[in-house]
């Protein structure tokens, strides 16, 4: 298209930077970005607002930023709210807040997206009631009437700050019939602060709304797990099992040179298995020597505790990370990518990677990004 014609226009650039944001493809949202500056139309609204999610969603924040400070026009509620969600799921929620605030100050209306990124933001950093006002400001302010993801955002928020019961509440006295992510984001607040009796009810609504919820049975097992309550597990995995339902698997990916390089858990098909679980094993000795401990609660079976070391050991992102260790220039950093959410154990490890290393580790998961560095995480251990 760029050779046999003038060249392609914002609406078209902004396409294609969606299926890099998509594909979490910096190297190739960074080329349409040039094309972009150089086309007759230049950085139009839609290609800078798209910029701004395609670099977000590739994992650098800071170039999402720059496009945003950058932007020469008046901005516009859209503009406002791609960065807000952006430093959000970045886990900067203050800095996204600070962003909202800004933007009412300047009398910028905000629209139901908005808010959804502003909630998301104060859940993300724990913000509670913070997090309520908006809400309240939302409906009552904005005469912004709330939406299923409003409500699943103010569920999360109150279940992850471990109002438990305050956030079953939120669901009874909601106006809307609660889906699946409603009782789902619920489900995950039990599982986070180890509470057996609501987790037991919010799986029962869950699968009653959709019975072959992996997710569900994953979540309830973890529960039952993380309390000690070995029985329960094993008949929650037995009952997935005579009801044909499969565990989702959790997979991790890293672009390194201009190839897509994917990890199971205990990869056994990788062309470079052997170099990556070396340096696995060597960096596993490494971050226990400078005092990692492995979190053996988080493998959800009742086995030897050496066995559960080793399990951990092999995680999808652990091995991403050895191949990134083995397959870039030091202080590189590597942008990993996770369907799944990260676990505890995998989430404390790369935090010792990161200052044992000397790299930058960023962590796409199902949820958020995590920013290691130094031996630190971007979200605080709040996730």
């Amino acid at each position: 298209m760029i050779k046999i014609g003038p060249g392609p226009n914002s609406y078209t650039l902004a396409a294609i930077l969606s299926v890099c944001s998509s594909l979490a493809s910096l190297r190739h949202g960074k080329e349409i970005h040039s094309k972009a500056i150089r086309s007759r139309e230049g950085l139009s609204v839609s290609v800078s607002n798209a910029l701004i999610t395609m670099y977000a969603k590739s994992g650098s924040i800071s170039l999402a930023g720059r496009v945003f400070d950058q932007v020469y026009w008046e901005k516009e509620t859209v503009s406002w709210t791609s960065m807000i969600i952006a430093l959000a799921q970045h886990g900067l929620g203050e800095q996204a807040i600070d962003l909202f605030e800004e933007m009412i100050k300047i009398s910028v209306e905000p629209d139901h997206i908005t808010y959804v990124g502003v909630l998301s933001a104060c859940t993300h950093v724990g913000f509670v009631q913070k997090g309520k006002t908006y809400f309240e400001m939302m409906k009552n302010v904005h005469n912004i009437e709330p939406t299923s993801s409003h409500y699943a955002c103010m569920i999360d928020m109150l279940a992850r700050g471990g109002l438990l019961e305050e956030s079953l509440d939120f669901i009874k006295s909601m106006p809307v019939e609660p889906d699946d992510i409603a009782w789902g984001s619920l489900l995950s607040g039990c599982k986070v602060h180890k509470n057996v009796n609501i987790a037991e009810f919010a799986a029962d609504r869950l699968l009653s709304l959709d019975p072959n919820n992996s997710g569900a049975y994953t979540a309830l097992a973890n529960v039952y797990s993380s309390c000690g309550k070995w029985r329960e597990a094993a008949n929650v995995w037995k009952l997935m099992k005579d009801k044909g339902v499969k565990k989702e698997q959790g997979f991790s990916w890293m672009h390194v040179k201009n190839k897509v390089h994917v990890f199971g858990v205990d990869d056994s098909v990788h062309p470079q298995r052997e170099g990556v679980y070396k340096m696995a094993a060597k960096f596993w000795e490494e971050i226990k020597k400078a005092g990692f401990v492995p979190d053996t609660g988080s493998v959800l079976h009742d086995i030897e505790e050496e066995l559960k070391e080793e399990l951990l050991s092999r995680h999808s992102e652990k091995l991403a990370v050895a191949f990134g260790l083995i397959s870039t220039p030091e202080k590189e950093t590597l942008r990993i990518m996770k369907n799944l959410r990260v676990c505890n154990d995998c989430h404390n490890a790369m935090k010792f990677i990161s200052k044992v290393f000397d790299r930058e580790i960023i962590v796409r998961d199902a949820t958020r990004f995590h920013h290691f560095r130094d031996g630190f995480c971007s979200c605080r251990d709040y996730w």
